[in-house]
């Protein structure tokens, strides 16, 4: 695996690890797929995939984070906590663009 990927898998690991310890309603669906998003982020970064189709894997995140923050029926997290993590993947994002 090429050094920036090493990298980029170790914190996504720590990001995967936060996103499961900022869930308050674990079992709730859309905790659910936020944390099987993450994982297949972590997967195909261990993967090498292209760093676009990791940044579509981000945005995807970033959805859900983004519907969570809402809250409503969808308070799975304390809504800062969704958005802090939102803008936690807005700089890997950004890190994916340089890497590109």
């Amino acid at each position: 695996m090429d050094q920036r990927y090493k990298e980029l898998h170790k914190e996504v690991q720590k990001l995967r690890s936060k996103v499961q310890g900022l869930l308050d309603a674990p079992a709730h669906r859309l905790a659910q797929t936020l944390k099987t998003e993450v994982q297949r982020l972590e997967d195909e970064v261990e993967m090498s995939r292209a760093p676009r189709a990791l940044e579509d894997r981000v945005k995807l995140i970033q959805r859900h984070l983004a519907v969570a923050s809402e809250g409503g029926d969808n308070l799975i997290m304390n809504v800062e906590h969704a958005d802090d993590l939102h803008n936690i993947f807005e700089d890997l994002r950004g890190k994916l663009r340089r890497i590109a």
